[in-house]
């Protein structure tokens, strides 16, 4: 099975980390994989035929897509997979031209779903994202990912970041933009008693910095920019707590690998988190009383706070895989090609 991967974007998030990952695997597996993607990700490609093509400029680019065709009618590919909005509205437009079968992968909210509804198959990231698809061929998979558990993940926060002893800890990793209202936090814990850890960097860096000063928390709060996965994951397995206040999320791979570093874990109902988190630990949009009440009552309440979440740590152990994430992938291919 000859099987091309499509990835517009230029940015390194999940979708490139998804796309990287799932590739990765059906090699390991004996699949014929070729990817087509800007070429600063040709290094994340190793060992597999990697295609440099800079789709991030307009979709309705003629001389792009041409040369996106030529690409694909050479590969002669039994299966294009587009990843997100721009590949598959760029690979639907010229469908008619080649002969493979498209499978699509919605990563996040979309109002025009009209791309993926000219694919051959369409994946969800979760179930909410898909919801107002009018196609049938479609399936939620769940992103997965490859936990070693061998890894030691404790750290000291209190020494590290020179914190005050027994003080509770909370964190939250992400790029620090707009739509994850990382703000939101740093005012639900004015007058709380702990001390919150941001990882990741980002447009909006500068303003909360800010903000911590001017809501006077500057001492409780620290920013630690950028750092390695196993650095994130011992401050994410060192935490009491994972916060996510965003407004949009396709499905995180920050939930997984939280799950995994058995950590509890709060959030707004973006995805599928009130699914799989129930009500008790999803707090509403933009609400700082009900997210700083839930943080609060976390820090109140921790021992029954842990006994809740055992079972939803060993759930998410067991799906949240990046080997179930590719079964179901080549399920679907197979599905596709009536194999």
């Amino acid at each position: 099975m000859k099987i091309c991967q499509v990835l517009a974007g230029n940015e390194d998030g999940g979708l490139e980390k998804h796309t990287i990952e799932l590739s990765k695997q059906l090699v390991n597996r004996g699949f014929d994989v070729t990817v087509i993607a800007h070429k600063d990700f040709a290094e994340y490609f190793e060992n597999i035929n990697f295609i440099p093509l800079d789709l991030s400029k307009s979709r309705n680019n003629f001389f792009i897509l041409f040369k996106l065709y030529k690409i694909l009618k050479k590969g002669n590919f039994d299966i294009i997979h587009t990843q997100a909005n721009k590949a598959t509205s760029m690979v639907t437009k010229i469908k008619s031209f080649i002969s493979a079968k498209i499978v699509s992968t919605l990563h996040n909210y979309k109002k025009n779903l009209s791309a993926f509804e000219r694919s051959d198959f369409v994946i969800t990231v979760s179930d909410n994202i898909g919801k107002n698809l009018k196609i049938k061929n479609r399936t939620t998979i769940y992103n997965g990912i490859s936990f070693d558990n061998s890894d030691n993940l404790n750290l000291n926060l209190y020494e590290k970041y020179n914190i005050p002893k027994n003080k509770f800890i909370i964190c939250s990793v992400a790029r620090l933009t707009k739509v994850k209202r990382f703000e939101l936090i740093l005012s639900a814990i004015k007058d709380l008693d702990l001390h919150l850890i941001l990882v990741g960097s980002g447009d909006e860096e500068n303003n909360l910095k800010k903000e911590t000063q001017r809501l006077n928390i500057k001492d409780k709060v620290t920013f630690t920019g950028n750092l390695a996965n196993i650095e994130v994951k011992k401050i994410v397995s060192s935490s009491s707590l994972f916060v996510m206040s965003s407004d949009n999320e396709g499905f995180p791979y920050t939930f997984v690998e939280t799950m995994f570093c058995r950590t509890p874990f709060i959030s707004t109902p973006v995805s599928d988190m009130a699914k799989l988190l129930g009500d008790k630990y999803t707090i509403p949009f933009s609400n700082v009383e009900k997210l700083s009440d839930k943080i609060e009552y976390i820090k109140d309440n921790y021992n029954e706070v842990l006994k809740d979440f055992q079972e939803k740590f060993e759930y998410a152990q067991n799906k949240f895989t990046i080997e179930n994430m590719v079964n179901e992938t080549i399920e679907v291919y197979k599905k596709v090609l009536n194999k």
